[in-house]
């Protein structure tokens, strides 16, 4: 099997492991069990195909390092299954590891399914500030909307699923960004960043934005 050195030597070399290959790696390091679900492989990589893209990504690797492929997926991952019986790809532990060498995943990855609740404070203070005064109120004011209703389901079916621990107040799509988003409707990072509260754009997973902001935009254009 591969070793930590060699992953590290792999995840140096662009040819081996993509940009878009270390976006869903990280993504995957962060969650529990550092197991990934098919489904969530297509959520972060817009792919059809999940093992395809997990195949080519150990294909790839293998390649670069001059080792037998096998069937792709086992070059970065085991096949389990999670405690809902569902398939699983769970990463190796040499090749997480690699990761924690190669600083591709920071301490706040690490550290993301312990984050404190505590930083929810100051979300309650800034909710406060927003149009409606209270979580609960926003959720009631958008369910009627189109596209609050679209938004929410995309966290449901999707955020949620890939980071399951970020604390409500930090999430992408808590209730007052939902609001905010539905008010002033940015379809661009430009405009996200002008349109949106700054201490609203700071108080959320910074994983969630990086993985998740262009396709919750996308959905803002479309409606």
């Amino acid at each position: 099997m591969i070793t930590q050195d060699l992953f590290l030597k792999a995840l140096n070399n662009n040819k081996a492991v993509r940009p878009q290959d270390m976006e869903l790696l990280t993504t995957w390091f962060a969650l529990p069990g550092r197991a990934v679900s098919a489904e969530q492989v297509v959520a972060v990589t817009g792919a059809k195909r999940a093992s395809l893209i997990v195949n080519n990504l150990g294909k790839r690797v293998a390649a670069f390092l001059e080792v037998d492929a096998g069937t792709g997926a086992s070059v970065v991952a085991l096949d389990e299954k999670n405690e809902a019986g569902e398939a699983v790809w769970v990463m190796r532990e040499e090749l997480s590891q690699a990761l924690l060498t190669h600083g591709s995943v920071a301490a706040e990855a690490v550290q993301e399914e312990v984050a404190p609740v505590v930083k929810a404070e100051p979300v309650k203070a800034e909710v406060k500030a927003a149009p409606v005064v209270s979580e609960s109120e926003v959720v009631v004011e958008v369910v009627d909307s189109p596209l609050a209703k679209a938004l929410v389901e995309f966290d449901v079916q999707f955020i949620r699923k890939a980071y399951p621990n970020t604390p409500a107040g930090q999430r992408l799509l808590k209730p007052a960004m939902v609001n905010a988003l539905v008010t002033t409707r940015p379809v661009n990072a430009r405009a996200y960043q002008r349109k949106i509260p700054a201490e609203l754009r700071k108080s959320v997973n910074t994983q969630e934005v990086k993985m998740f902001l262009n396709k919750v935009l996308g959905i803002l254009k479309a409606h």
